[in-house]
């Protein structure tokens, strides 16, 4: 891995982040998607990105991989939270929480994932979606911004950024 003064993307993320925590788009609002196409930048970006987060600003962090079981630096007195908990956690109102799981529970604010959750998710509590890599498919982007872009959400607005390569995306591709 990468350390963090060699990691200049990890670093604009960050920036991002913190941006964003500091001047929500709507009042109140600090809840960002992460999304990448890849399990293992899921799990560095989670682990970069968590520990930060929660001692500087007291913003819970969780992963949604296909892959792995989820993570979050939400405690529980069980094993850990599944994925259903963990968007539910992220997206409390639009996912009924006060139905379904314990008030006490503290909310979610930064999610990374992969694609595993790009389609038939509402997410439309966050407002900020963060593609870090692109995706070959330009459906797959559409359905990543199709999580917070959704009827019925709370938000006035929303703000989607991609980053792209530095090179051009056909020489990425190898076309």
């Amino acid at each position: 891995m990468l350390g963090l003064s060699r990691d200049a993307k990890l670093e604009k993320l960050r920036e991002i982040i913190a941006q964003k925590v500091r001047h929500p788009l709507n009042p109140g609002n600090r809840k960002v998607i992460v999304f990448t196409a890849f399990a293992d930048t899921a799990q560095y970006l989670y682990e970069q990105l968590a520990p930060q987060l929660w001692s500087t600003q007291q913003i819970h962090t969780a992963m949604v991989t296909g892959s792995s079981s989820p993570k979050s630096t939400l405690k529980s007195a069980k094993r850990g939270y599944d994925i259903q908990e963990i968007l539910t956690l992220f997206s409390p109102i639009s996912k009924t929480k006060a139905a379904i799981l314990p008030q006490e529970l503290s909310e979610i604010d930064v999610l990374i994932a992969t694609d595993c959750i790009s389609e038939g998710q509402n997410l439309q509590d966050c407002d900020y979606l963060i593609n870090y890599d692109i995706h070959w498919n330009p459906v797959r982007i559409i359905q990543r911004f199709g999580r917070i872009d959704r009827i019925g959400s709370p938000n006035e607005s929303i703000q989607l950024v991609n980053y792209w390569p530095d090179i051009s995306l056909d020489e990425y591709i190898n076309l």
